[in-house]
Formats: C-alpha cells, sequence, structure tokens
C-alpha cells in the first residue's frame, strides 16, 4: 500500500518532474553549445615493476601490495609540480621563441589583458630558460617570475589547467602507465603527452643520483662506525678470554687426564732405562774389548738410537709450545717415543753371546744414552708434575670470568648484526647505484590526432535529465516520507485503530457552493466526489439509529464545521429536519456562518410545554430548508460554567420530538473538556479528523477517549482526503 502511494505521489506530479527535467537539459544544451573540439595523444610507460626484464640484484618475490605503492608513486611524481612545472616552461618557451608556430593562439581578449601587454618577452625567455636548466620552480614571491606566472596562466600552461585536463593512470593488468592529454591543438597534446615523459625521467634521474650519492655517504659512515664498534669488541673478547666456564673446566680437567697418563708412562720409561743401565754396567766389566765391525754396527744403532730420541725430543717441545691441548701433536709425540722405546729395548736385549759379543764402546754409548734417557724422564716427570698443579689451580678461576665473557659474547652479537644489515644496505646502494631496480622507458610516443574527440553532448544531456528526474523522484518521495500526516484512509485505520464510518475528499469552498454541489450535475469531478462522498455519510447517520450527534476532533481545525453544514444540507435534500446548535464556545464559527442568534448561553426553558413558543425566540434560519440553527455568544469558558439549569441542552428529548437530528460542534479534545462535558446531552459522538494532520502524543490520547466511549462513539470522519487517496 505504502508503495503504491508513493507512486500516486509521484503521478501527481508528474508535471513538475518533467518541467524540471526539460529544465535540466536546457540548461545542460546551453552550457555545451560552445564546447571547444579537444584532440586527444597518448603515451605510454614501462615501469619495469611486474616484468622480469630488469636486471636482478637479489632474489625478490613477488608483493601486490608493493607493486600497487610503486605504481601510486610514479603516478603522483607524474603530476608533481616540478614535472608539470618544467613541461609548462619547456611548452612556454616553444611559443614565445617560434612566433606563428604557437602551440596555442591567444584570443583577442588575452591580447588586450594587463599581463599580455605589461609581458616582456625576452625578459620572460631568459628567466623560463634559467630556471628550465636549474630544474627549479617560479617564485611568487619575486615580482619578475610572478609575472611569468601570470603569463603560464594566460597560455594556459600552469598547475591547475594540466591537472584538470592530464589523464595519467595504471593500464589495468598490465606494467604500463597510460598518459592521455586534450586540448584544441593536436600538436600541443601530442607534444605535451612526450615532454611530460621526457621530464618526469629528467627529473627521476636527477632525483635519483641525489638521494644515492646521500645514501651511500650517510651509509659509508654507518659502516665504518659499525665496524670499528665490531673490532673494538672482538678486541675485548680476545683480551678476557671468550670460552664458557663448565667448556674451560671440562677442558682443563682432560689436559689433567692426560699429563697424568703422560707421567706414569714417563715414570715407567725412567724405570726402564734404569735398569738397562744396571744391566749395561754389569757388561761392561765383563767386555774388554771389541771388534772393529761390531763397533761400527754399535755406532749406528747408537746413531739411530740418537735420531729417534731427537725426534720425540722435538715432538715433545712442539706439543708443549703449542699449549700442550693438541690431539694430533700429542699423538704424534706418542708415536716417536714407541719408536724409541722399540729401538732401546731392541739394543738392550741383545747380547755379546748371541751376536757375537757387544763392543766395549757400544756399551759405553749405550750406558751414556740410558743416562741421558733418564735425565730427560726425570726432566719430563717434573714438567708433567708442574702443568698439572697449574691446571689444577686454574680450574677455580675459569668459573669468575664466566659472567664477563658471556657478556662480552652476546656485545659481540649484537654489534655483528647491526655491522651486517648496514653493510647490506650499503651494498644494496652500491647496486643500485650502478643497476637501478626501475627500468622506465617510453614504449608509445605521442601522435597529433586527425580527428577530434567526440563531444559526447547526447551523453551530457541525457545524464542531465536523468539527474534530475531521479533528483525530483528522490526528493518527492523524501518529502513524502517526512510528511507524519495521515494522508490515506488506510493509514488512519491504522494508526489509530477507529471504526472509520465515512471519508470526505477536500473541496475548495470558495469556489463552489453547497447548494451548486448538490444540484449541478456539470461539477468537476472532485466536487461530483465530495457529493458521492456525502451521500455515503447521510446514510451511515441515518441508520446509525441515533438523533443527537455531537462532532469533535482531536486539535482545532479539522473541518468540523464544514462537515456538518455538508451533513446538514445532505440531510434536507432527503427531508429530514436538522437542528444545529453551536455549542463549540471558544470558536463559535456556525454561528457567525449562518448569522445565527447567540442565545444558547442565556436561553433558559421554564416549561417543556411552552417550548414550542420559545424556540421561536431561539431558532434561527439557515438558508438550508428543514435546517435550523441556534448560536451561542461564544468565549473561553466550558459548558458545564456557562449554561444554567434549566438550559436548552436539558430538554433534549423534546427536541428530539421535533426534529430528525440534532448536530451539537464540541471543541477540540486535546485541549479542552467541552466534548466531554456535552457528552451527556447528546446520543453519540462522532470525530472529524483532517487527513492533512499527524497524529502525536496528545493525539493518542483523545484517540483512546473515544476508543473508551464503547456504544457513545458512532465512528470517525476523514476530512480533506485528496481524491487520488481516498481508495488507497
Amino acid at each position: 500500500m505504502d508503495l503504491i502511494y508513493l507512486l500516486k505521489a509521484l503521478l501527481r506530479r508528474k508535471w513538475l518532474i518533467i518541467i524540471c527535467t526539460l529544465m535540466a537539459v536546457v540548461g545542460a544544451f546551453l552550457l555545451t553549445m560552445n564546447q571547444e573540439k579537444l584532440y586527444k595523444s597518448v603515451s605510454q610507460i614501462a615501469t619495469g615493476f611486474t616484468s622480469n626484464e630488469q636486471v636482478k640484484l637479489k632474489d625478490e618475490s613477488f608483493n601486490i601490495y608493493e607493486i600497487d605503492a610503486k605504481f601510486s608513486n610514479v603516478i603522483e611524481a607524474l603530476k608533481s609540480p616540478r614535472v608539470l612545472g618544467m613541461t609548462g616552461y619547456n611548452m612556454l618557451l616553444h611559443d614565445l621563441q617560434n612566433p606563428g608556430k604557437e602551440f596555442r593562439q591567444l584570443t583577442p581578449e588575452d591580447k588586450n589583458s594587463d599581463v599580455y601587454k605589461a609581458m616582456d618577452k625576452e625578459k620572460a625567455i631568459k628567466i623560463l630558460s634559467q630556471k628550465y636548466n636549474e630544474e627549479k620552480l617560479l617564485s611568487s614571491y619575486n615580482p619578475e617570475e610572478r609575472q611569468v606566472l601570470e603569463i603560464l596562466k594566460l597560455y594556459k600552461y600552469d598547475l591547475e589547467t594540466f591537472r584538470y585536463v592530464l589523464y595519467a593512470n595504471r593500464v589495468a593488468r598490465t606494467d604500463y602507465i597510460d598518459i592521455q592529454y586534450r586540448s584544441v591543438n593536436p600538436e600541443l597534446s601530442a607534444y605535451f603527452v612526450n615532454q611530460i615523459v621526457t621530464e618526469f625521467f629528467r627529473n627521476y634521474e636527477s632525483s635519483r643520483n641525489m638521494q644515492s650519492a646521500q645514501n651511500i655517504e650517510t651509509l659509508q659512515k654507518l659502516v665504518d662506525q659499525k665496524k670499528s664498534e665490531l673490532d673494538s669488541k672482538i678486541s675485548n673478547i680476545k683480551t678476557m678470554g671468550t670460552m664458557d666456564a663448565s667448556v674451560e673446566s671440562s677442558s682443563k680437567l682432560e689436559q689433567i687426564s692426560n699429563f697424568e697418563n703422560r707421567l706414569a708412562d714417563e715414570r715407567t720409561l725412567m724405570n726402564t732405562a734404569t735398569l738397562s743401565l744396571q744391566q749395561v754396567n754389569a757388561r761392561l766389566a765383563e767386555i774388554d774389548q771389541s771388534s772393529s765391525a761390531a763397533a761400527a754396527s754399535g755406532n749406528t744403532a747408537n746413531n739411530e738410537l740418537a735420531n729417534l730420541r731427537k725426534l720425540m725430543n722435538d715432538a715433545l717441545n712442539e706439543y708443549q709450545a703449542k699449549g700442550s691441548n693438541n690431539t694430533e701433536l700429542y699423538n704424534k709425540y706418542l708415536a716417536r717415543k714407541a719408536d724409541y722405546r722399540n729401538k732401546l729395548v731392541a739394543m738392550a736385549a741383545v747380547s755379546p753371546g748371541a751376536t757375537g759379543g757387544a763392543t766395549k764402546a757400544d756399551l759405553l754409548q749405550k750406558k751414556s744414552d740410558l743416562e741421558l734417557q733418564i735425565k730427560s724422564s726425570q726432566q719430563n716427570i717434573a714438567d708433567y708434575e708442574t702443568k698439572v698443579r697449574q691446571l689444577n689451580s686454574s680450574i677455580g678461576a675459569a668459573a669468575s670470568r664466566s659472567a664477563n665473557n658471556l657478556a662480552l659474547q652476546k656485545e659481540v652479537e649484537l654489534a655483528q648484526q647491526e655491522y651486517e644489515g648496514v653493510k647490506t644496505r650499503y651494498d644494496a646502494a652500491l647496486n643500485n647505484r650502478i643497476a637501478p631496480m626501475e627500468n622506465f622507458r617510453q614504449i608509445l610516443y605521442g601522435q597529433p590526432a586527425v580527428e577530434p574527440e567526440p563531444s559526447k553532448r547526447l551523453l551530457i544531456l541525457a545524464m542531465a535529465a536523468m539527474a534530475m528526474f531521479v533528483f525530483c523522484c528522490i526528493s518527492i518521495i523524501f518529502m513524502e516520507y517526512i510528511d507524519l500526516s495521515i494522508k490515506t484512509p488506510s493509514q488512519f485505520q491504522k494508526v489509530t485503530d477507529l471504526r472509520l464510518m465515512g471519508v470526505v475528499n477536500r473541496v475548495n469552498m470558495k469556489r463552489v457552493t453547497f447548494s451548486n454541489i448538490f444540484t449541478d450535475d456539470a461539477l468537476p469531478a472532485q466536487s461530483s466526489a465530495f457529493r458521492e462522498l456525502l451521500r455515503k455519510l447521510r446514510y451511515e447517520v441515518d441508520n446509525s439509529g441515533k438523533k443527537v450527534f455531537l462532532f469533535t476532533s482531536p486539535r482545532a481545525g479539522e473541518g468540523k464545521s464544514t462537515i456538518i453544514k455538508a451533513l446538514a444540507h445532505s440531510l434536507s435534500l432527503s427531508h429530514k429536519k436538522v437542528l444545529i446548535i453551536d455549542t463549540n464556545f471558544p470558536h463559535n464559527t456556525l454561528t457567525q456562518d449562518f448569522d445565527a442568534k447567540p442565545v444558547l448561553e442565556d436561553a433558559t426553558i421554564t416549561e417543556t410545554g411552552s417550548l414550542d413558543k420559545q424556540l421561536v425566540n431561539l431558532v434561527s434560519p439557515s438558508g438550508i430548508e428543514h435546517v435550523d440553527v441556534i448560536g451561542c455568544r461564544g468565549g473561553q469558558f466550558t459548558p458545564a460554567e456557562v449554561l444554567r439549569p434549566g438550559n436548552l441542552l436539558e430538554h433534549m428529548s423534546a427536541l428530539k420530538s421535533r426534529y430528525d437530528f440534532i448536530f451539537m460542534e464540541g471543541a477540540q479534545l486535546n485541549e479542552r473538556s467541552d466534548s466531554k462535558e456535552l457528552l451527556k446531552y447528546a446520543d453519540t459522538i462522532i470525530a472529524v479528523v483532517s487527513a492533512r494532520s499527524s497524529i502525536k502524543q496528545t493525539d493518542k490520547e483523545s484517540i483512546e477517549y473515544l476508543a473508551s466511549l464503547n456504544g457513545h462513539f458512532t465512528g470517525a470522519v476523514l476530512n480533506l482526503v485528496e481524491q487520488q487517496n481516498i481508495d488507497l
């Protein structure tokens, strides 16, 4: 139902919508009548952000968000004041230095402007050339440069004009940036899209070189600083030592075990040498002489034994010089020692009887070697015992260095990480300077357009019409929604839940009268509908079985007086006698309309039998056949305050015998109690509600009162309904 109402609301205002739409079309037509023909040129840049053609300095993953950010940065750089400014300077220099070949022709109005008349062409060319070569923007604080800026605006080479017409954006799902420009000159459009790319490359190269130099210099200082800090930490840890206390203690215990094993071996070796020396001394006592061959053989054996002893001592000295903790050197020493012992045992096992007898010289040599061996073993035993004592004493000191070593190691690790991070950034900056990561190149050069761009005038007109049509529809719908008035009978029943006994449409009573409405058959549809609706209401009243009706309303101005007059006129046509009593003291409209005598307040009926005689003085003619009126003086009082005992209303039963229907009008329920006081004189009550009113809290209280009357409430009349809303 609401949707149908909105559609009908739009149809009611269809001419307003059509007129507004036509006005929008006419306005758009006038605005586009003198539209200039524009020529478009296009150029494209390949960025290399998404392609694999550029030199890769390191493996990188494809990050779509980073790629989008890069494209946005390039587009903003293309639209930056520096790039657009240099492009404008270049184009203005072209126009000033090439008379007759200008891209933009000035109109007579432009040539008559103060800026053009005050222009010094040579000075402007000099300033523009200097700024263009130095890649600096003009300053508005300098009077001469400000004048050049005004010339740029005159030729429409200023930033605002460029930004308004320039289009630069990424071609969807590609590596390219599309640059478009429209102007009245095709050569101007082509020159602009090519020149802006050139200026972008120049600006990017200079900015990149400057930034790279600054970055490399800064990073070089950071690298040197971090390297110095790392070397200092390493030097400290070398001085203090970095071995953990538990590791160092385990290492020292292992060394003690090794030294104790070697000490046992040396003692065994010394005991063996001592026994061998005793044997040699015994044999020397028995041997008197030896042969030259045996002597030579003994000398050779002695030389071999001396060499083995020398190798063994060298291996021992090397092992002790390296800290006595090198396993490889220790194994080498053990091997040399085994060779020496085997040779010594072999020499000791040789007897003169078995070998033909050993010479005295051999035995003397053997004796000398054994004595030397004993001295060497004694010295080694003393050294091993010293080493064991030193290691035992150093185990306790290792734990005290553990905390310092740990702190030094953490400092070294942190310094190493900082140094590696700065070094990586420094290497990347150097690599980017040698092989830039960006690979910009122009792949499409702008060409002068042969034909101008479509004006799209019809599209603009259609869009204007559509926009105005939609705007009007939305505005009307919005106004209907914010309008909280009742409007339709269905809405009345929904918000009040009262019985609706009749509906009366709105009629302009200034153009028609009740006599015309009920007698003229050639009336407009609105008046005819009013007549038929009154007849339906008359039927409801006639068949209600009631004779005295009190008409009231929640608020003033709902149309009670009009309904009473119209209903009385309709009943008179059916030959019904009707008495209208104006009991609306605050607003005695009926008394004024019928020019009735204001006698109600003062009228007192002393005898019921003389009522007919007294009515002659009380009743006023209404001008409508069979309809009489009793008026009131009116005032700000209630019926209980003004009506005296024996008043006319107390003889209502006598009046009912003389009239078919008696209509009384009461004041509004929201603000006054008049209708409630008059209800005792009436058979029933009828509420008149205007369709233009909205239901508020005070109205709801009055509606609840009417609903609580049960048999004393006949129904409500919805007044002033728009004709098209009656059936909704």
